[in-house]
């Protein structure tokens, strides 16, 4: 048996009689959290440590500034969320 951790979730894959495997190894690259540009709002939550509900909020409120919306999905832009943070006393 060959097992495949993909999204957090073990999945595991018989090989068949002809030796192949019955599922292809996905080899998608991982980027680090601390060096992608932009973040989707559960990995900012995770990484600057501010609850989902309010950085989504922060991110409505501040699109153009430090947020994009992508589709029904909010991105934000790291850097420039950093930046807001240091030039804020409360948020």
């Amino acid at each position: 048996m060959i097992q495949h951790k993909i999204r957090g979730r073990e999945k595991t894959a018989q090989a068949t009689t002809n030796g192949e495997n019955a599922m292809q190894e996905s080899k998608k690259t991982v980027v680090p959290v601390s060096e992608k540009y932009m973040l989707t709002i559960r990995e900012a939550s995770i990484y600057f440590s501010i609850g989902e509900k309010k950085l989504r909020r922060l991110a409505e409120d501040h699109v153009n500034d430090f947020a994009i919306i992508n589709g029904n999905r909010y991105l934000v832009i790291r850097p420039k969320f950093e930046q807001f943070l240091l030039e804020t006393s409360t948020i």
